[in-house]
């Protein structure tokens, strides 16, 4: 096992905390992003995690056989995920990334049109002509696009957080934004990055992706993909004391305190404050019903949706695939990316995956397979091995309304005074994402921070959002 290699930086904010034992409960990215905080701050933190490597739903398998890593799923970063950036980092990872400013768009039968930016010139300025251009819709249905756009633009932030129980169909259908352009333009974006069908998510987090990834900033569009197993990204410990295959079992409280953790072995840790980084249906079962009538972070954790991703690793006899991936028109799969140097191996990607959560997994092979042999225009291509993989409760919905769900990292002032949550659930002010995972971690870690420390002494981890450029700036006014 690695050590960290983060400096000990130990100021007023931690002169308390630094004798403390804080531990991490789950090694998803949400639990290294906190773990990875807090021993930069020369933390003692103890992060357990049940499974045999990092990385939760954003991590790798071993396939067998043969003896092969596989992710979960695809994980996809754009450039205006500053945190995770941050955290590959923090994670000696950042060179394992590789970046594209172009994205493959397929229709049913394999004909294909560009999205891309143009170098060196600011946003949203950068995307205009490959927009002007955009074959998969007609003059008409580009004008329109362009006319929502602008309407995004002059939103601005504030905006966008007054559609937050609005859904973006109906501001979609106020823009008169044609169904073909919902299905053709913002399908593709929206469902992959929300995990939910574009017409049923809130206006505000729908906005936030178009705002943030297309219309701020030129590095925002910038696409980036692993260039290894997911696993890999994690090689390098995000504190000194990671323990696996160490699975929580329960809590211990004393009052309104939590005085450790039990393992399932019966082991028992104990701890000055815990940070719980599982996913939300863990943490309710792990804290006993009168803490949570008295902890309003847990009163409306059980009105949070699920949303199923569906992953498919297929494994063709001949090489079937040249781009290094691909959106999808009006298909089953909605992404295709390849996943070696002869394009033989391919993973599909079905977000917001509910109809087909109960489909037997060679029916949905035999659907992919002609699927691909339609788009690549390659009959007799023949599947050799496939592995489906369904995430069942991959994300939340982004639902209209949803921030009143969605609790806060620190304790309310009854609620139990040394516990903090991280995850994609919580207030991130971004939707169930791996940048809104590590902003939960960062967050927790702040927060943990500050209940050591004198006031006007905290620790900020998070990292600023990319600042708006010129043209969008002078566009929208005050409300960027």
């Amino acid at each position: 096992m690695s050590s960290t290699v983060f400096p000990s930086t130990h100021s007023a904010t931690t002169s308390n905390a630094a004798a403390a034992r804080i531990i991490v409960v789950g090694g998803g990215l949400a639990g290294i992003a906190a773990a990875a905080a807090l021993a930069s701050a020369g933390i003692r933190v103890v992060l357990l995690e049940a499974r045999s490597q990092l990385g939760g739903r954003a991590g790798s398998f071993e396939d067998t056989p043969p003896q092969q890593l596989l992710d979960n799923c695809q994980h996809v970063l754009l450039g205006c995920c500053t945190n995770l950036i941050d955290l590959y980092r923090r994670l000696g990872a950042a060179d394992k990334i590789q970046y594209r400013n172009r994205i493959h768009y397929l229709d049913e039968n394999g004909r294909r049109y560009d999205l891309w930016s143009v170098p060196g010139l600011p946003a949203p300025l950068h995307l205009a002509p490959a927009l002007a251009v955009f074959g998969a819709l007609s003059v008409s249905e580009r004008f329109a696009v362009r006319r929502a756009m602008w309407a995004m633009l002059r939103l601005g932030r504030a905006g966008r957080e007054s559609l937050a129980n609005v859904s973006f169909g109906l501001w979609l259908k106020e823009q008169r934004q044609p169904e073909r352009v919902i299905r053709r333009f913002y399908d593709p974006i929206l469902i992959s990055a929300l995990n939910e069908q574009t017409e049923s998510a809130s206006g505000k987090y729908a906005i936030q992706v178009f705002q943030d990834a297309m219309l701020s900033h030129r590095q925002g569009y910038m696409i980036g993909l692993p260039a290894c197993p997911l696993e890999e990204l994690y090689a390098l410990r995000p504190c000194e004391d990671v323990r696996l295959h160490t699975r929580v079992s329960e809590l211990s409280f004393a009052g309104n305190r939590v005085t450790g953790v039990i393992l399932r072995n019966g082991q028992r840790l104990p701890a000055d404050a815990v940070v719980l980084a599982a996913n939300y249906h863990a943490v309710l079962r792990w804290i006993p019903e009168h803490l949570r009538r008295t902890d309003s972070r847990f009163a409306h954790l059980d009105q949070l949706q699920n949303v199923p991703i569906l992953g498919a690793h297929l494994w063709f006899d001949r090489p079937v695939m040249r781009l290094p991936f691909a959106a999808l028109f009006d298909s089953p799969l909605q992404w295709l990316f390849r996943k070696d140097d002869r394009g033989a191996a391919l993973h599909g990607v079905i977000s917001a995956a509910r109809p087909w959560v109960d489909t037997p997994a060679e029916k949905l092979m035999l659907l992919f397979r002609d699927q691909i042999r339609r788009l690549f225009s390659v009959p007799e291509a023949q599947v050799i091995r496939y592995r489906i993989i369904i995430e069942k409760r991959a994300t939340f919905s982004p639902q209209p309304g949803v921030d009143a769900y969605r609790p806060s990292q620190a304790p309310p002032p009854a609620g139990v005074e040394n516990l903090f949550l991280a995850g994609d659930y919580t207030r991130t002010d971004w939707p169930a994402t791996m940048e809104g995972a590590v902003r939960s971690g960062y967050l927790a870690a702040e927060k943990l921070l500050a209940s050591f420390a004198p006031a006007g002494s905290e620790r900020r981890f998070l990292v600023d959002d990319l600042p708006p450029e010129f043209p969008t700036r002078f566009l929208a006014g005050k409300r960027v």
